[in-house]
């Protein structure tokens, strides 16, 4: 009788413990469930390679393109640039660029009549310009890949050689940039050139427009 008790005892004391500590269990259980989603996205981070200019402040470039001489036709253009940049936003360009110009209306109806000699015909300009980065971005070409872009704005002046005179010439325009690489760039441009000129009558206001590409190397 004796063990029939303590063994009736011993179970209600368990029964006791069990139930003390069985709502702690569940309420952790339940607080686990409560902070996982209902639905876990599966997401993987793709890496992104980007073209970044390190401590290159130089670029140096060539380029190509078709510039239309005022009176003169269109013509094939090329030519080079070394750039130095203050900052990420305003950048130096020297630049200096080489074409021909072609026949005017007024030779081509009269026949055997030239305005300018071949040498004469020879165009050559040369300037100094400041640039601004204007709307700096990123480019993405697939999943992997991502090129840091630029549009800037540029003007200056300098000089064209053309028609045995030398003319002060004022530039303006804006290009597009691509970054491929740390130290490679492409470029798409466009180039009004504006100087004064008198060889096929009163003297007028020229305005040549060039459009170009190139690449360019940081350094």
């Amino acid at each position: 009788m004796e063990n029939r008790t303590k063994h009736l005892f011993l179970t209600g004391f368990c029964l006791a413990q069990v139930m003390a500590f069985a709502p702690q269990v569940f309420a952790q259980e339940s607080a686990e469930r409560d902070d996982r989603p209902l639905i876990e996205p599966d997401v993987k981070p793709v890496p992104v390679n980007e073209a970044l200019i390190d401590t290159e402040n130089f670029e140096i470039g060539g380029f190509l393109g078709v510039i239309n001489i005022e009176d003169f036709e269109s013509s094939f253009v090329y030519g080079g640039k070394l750039t130095y940049h203050l900052s990420e936003s305003f950048f130096f360009e020297a630049g200096i660029g080489f074409a021909e110009g072609g026949e005017t209306s007024f030779e081509n109806l009269a026949g055997n009549v030239q305005v300018l000699t071949d040498s004469e015909r020879e165009y050559r300009y040369y300037n100094i310009n400041l640039g601004y980065n204007l709307l700096p971005g990123q480019a993405f070409f697939s999943e992997n890949y991502a090129f840091n872009t630029n549009f800037y704005l540029i003007a200056g002046a300098g000089a064209t050689d053309f028609g045995g005179d030398t003319r002060f010439t004022v530039n303006a325009g804006a290009g597009y940039q691509v970054l491929l690489t740390d130290s490679l760039a492409i470029d798409i441009g466009v180039r009004q050139h504006y100087y004064r000129i008198d060889v096929v009558g009163a003297e007028k206001t020229s305005m040549n427009t060039e459009i170009r590409t190139g690449l360019s190397v940081f350094f």
